[in-house]
């Protein structure tokens, strides 16, 4: 019964660690879907200009 309390923290422990390391990519690219949002928002203003 030990071994089956200690697999299940384990496997919870694994889901907990792999969803932060998930929410950590995540906000990375939205960071950078954020940049390159602006950067097409600023390159469209700049080809309206001409």
């Amino acid at each position: 019964m030990t071994f089956f309390a200690a697999g299940y923290i384990i496997v919870w422990a694994l889901v907990l660690l792999y969803t932060v390391f998930i929410q950590q990519k995540q906000k990375k690219l939205e960071q950078e879907l954020s940049l390159l949002e602006e950067l097409v928002q600023s390159k469209a203003a700049a080809g309206q200009d001409r």
